[in-house]
């Protein structure tokens, strides 16, 4: 099922040039005829089986998915989705392998978090840098279900700060390593045979000794691995979640996957990939949450008319589609441009998580409230749905710190570029030499004023998107000229200005929102083959979507410039001396 590859530069990353390629959003990446038959047999198995033999109450309530159920998941080929069909997996692309794992989320959060933990982090690492003879020895077992697989990075001193890890791998010497740390929250924990072990080694680097991270294989039965007690969580409760402890566990070298000393981006590389699948969980989530809360809103009888008539209820029925829809363009978008030659996808697959696990978030929270007291009883599904989905807002990278990796990795460039102007955080100093700046400073003018004009970037959207094509032209050269102007505020600052930041982000997401959702919709109105009733229901969905788009788009902007970032500090910083609220209506 692969397709012919060409390299091709992050759309993300390119917004903050800026730039968009239109080539590369246009037309939008759908499924060939080969995935759609594929993945209409697939998700039909998936759903069959899931609907006979996935209880999620139960599971909640025992904290555990039994092995029956991973047996059978396994016997689909669930656990080597993305595992060449040599070595005993699906093969499946990008694509293909979202689309089945949404159909598995759409039924269980927990059972969706163990098979993400397995494949799309657990044994990622071995995909993506092992050697061949590492991979014909672990891989076919791995791809049955004969054994599952654990990724083990984070550990209690060390959350989104990965590099400062504390497991430590020492060179015996004689081609082995000896293994000493722990590793915390640990999904699959106690139940895995694979375990893909994040830990420091040293290396002689100028006649200095330094720690590197390197990644390695440990094994269940190696003497030394052993476990803490199960976590007892607030949602996926079904799924494992465990510590993991080595206590001077033997590894051999050859258990070293990739290169020593690269680990830190071995890591980078398999959570960058991992995050896709999260956000397309998402998608099948919210497919669940609006089904479920669809049927109430219809069969809910109040003043002699069912609630779905009800402007309110109406409008959040809407909103939750345009969400589910919005979310999906910008998952196929990517895993679609990753299928085509897409390398650099970090950016879009941070875009994803955060877009994708806040959108599921806003949906669960709004398919309860149409529930009303329903949601909230523990008889309906709503509340255990609301617990599991929580998490997707802090694992596999918190929003917040995913959002300042958004917007520092995309300004990086600009900033390189804008080194020719000389210090940024003071440009008039390079007018010291007028002649030698002045082809510079030229071309820096000439940039910003076509930036400021707007440039025709998008033009292949369809008539009834017009106005939205041209409000994203706009919208990108004013997030490039803030990029520039944030650089020469902040300078080398704005590392440690996580408000602006988040802002930047912020905008950096709704860009590639639109940009999506314009491609998917215009596909789908050009395409003769779809009724006419469906292509209104899309257009009416993209509507909402780019309106609530551009309007987080404008808010974030106009804050760029119009903010309370220091009262905010300062309130913080009153608070944490307070140790809390610190006010009694008592006392004031």
């Amino acid at each position: 099922m692969s397709q012919e590859k060409a390299k091709m530069n992050s759309i993300v990353g390119s917004f903050f040039y800026g730039e968009v390629e239109e080539n590369n959003v246009f037309p939008y990446p759908h499924f060939t005829d080969e995935q759609k038959e594929f993945a209409r047999e697939m998700t039909d198995a998936v759903n069959r089986y899931c609907t006979d033999s996935i209880d999620g109450e139960k599971m909640d309530n025992e904290a555990k998915i039994p092995d029956e159920v991973i047996k059978g998941l396994a016997e689909l080929g669930l656990c080597g989705m993305g595992v060449s069909e040599d070595l005993g997996g699906l093969d499946l692309d990008y694509s293909l392998y979202s689309r089945v794992f949404a159909e598995v989320a759409s039924f269980d959060g927990s059972v969706a978090t163990m098979l993400g933990a397995h494949q799309s982090i657990g044994y990622r690492a071995l995909i993506n840098e092992g050697s061949e003879e590492q991979k014909q020895k672990w891989l076919p077992s791995l791809a049955s279900g004969e054994k599952l697989a654990a990724f083990c990075l984070t550990e209690p001193g060390s959350g989104s700060d990965a590099y400062s890890i504390k497991t430590k791998a020492v060179d015996n010497g004689d081609g082995t390593y000896t293994l000493n740390g722990q590793k915390l929250w640990i999904t699959n924990g106690g139940s895995a045979e694979f375990y893909t072990v994040f830990a420091k080694t040293d290396h002689v680097i100028d006649g200095e000794n330094k720690e590197k991270i390197s990644c390695f294989i440990v094994e269940k039965s190696m003497e030394g691995v052993s476990f803490g007690e199960k976590e007892n969580k607030m949602g996926i409760r079904a799924s494992e979640t465990r510590a993991v402890y080595f206590d001077k566990v033997i590894v051999p070298e050859t258990n070293i996957i990739g290169e020593k000393g690269k680990g830190f981006k071995i890591a980078m590389n398999v959570l960058n990939s991992g995050r896709l699948s999260l956000g397309a969980g998402c998608i099948g989530g919210m497919k669940e949450i609006i089904k479920l809360a669809t049927e109430h809103a219809k069969g809910r009888k109040q003043f002699g008319k069912s609630i779905s008539e009800f402007g309110i209820i109406q409008e959040k029925l809407a909103e939750m589609c345009a969400r589910t829809y919005a979310t999906e363009s910008i998952v196929y978008m990517t895993t679609g441009n990753m299928c085509k030659g897409l390398n650099d996808y970090y950016l879009e697959t941070a875009v994803c998580k955060i877009y994708g696990s806040e959108s599921l978030w806003k949906v669960v929270d709004t398919g309860l409230q149409i529930a009303a007291g329903n949601g909230y009883m523990k008889e309906y599904p709503y509340e255990r749905l609301m617990r599991d989905s929580r998490i997707n807002l802090i694992f596999e990278g918190t929003n917040e710190i995913l959002r300042c990796f958004l917007a520092l990795s995309g300004i990086r460039g600009p900033s390189e570029n804008m080194k020719e102007l000389g210090k940024i955080t003071d440009v008039s100093k390079s007018l010291q030499d007028p002649i030698k700046s002045l082809g510079v400073l030229t071309n820096f003018a000439k940039s910003r004023v076509s930036k400021m004009i707007g440039q025709r970037l998008i033009t292949k959207a369809h008539p009834k998107l017009e106005e939205y094509a041209g409000y994203f032209n706009s919208l990108l050269g004013a997030f490039a000229i803030q990029v520039e102007n944030t650089l020469m505020k902040y300078g080398k600052k704005i590392i440690d200005n996580e408000l602006p930041q988040q802002r930047l982000a912020n905008m950096t997401i709704q860009l590639y929102v639109m940009v999506a959702v314009l491609s998917r919709t215009t596909s789908i109105l050009n395409d003769d083959n779809i009724e006419q009733s469906k292509k209104d229901y899309v257009l009416n969905l993209a509507l909402i979507s780019l309106k609530d788009a551009r309007g987080e788009f404008i808010a974030n902007l106009k804050a760029m410039s119009n903010h309370d970032d220091k009262v905010i500090e300062k309130a913080s910083q009153q608070v944490c001396d307070l140790d809390g609220y610190g006010l009694d209506i008592i006392d004031f």
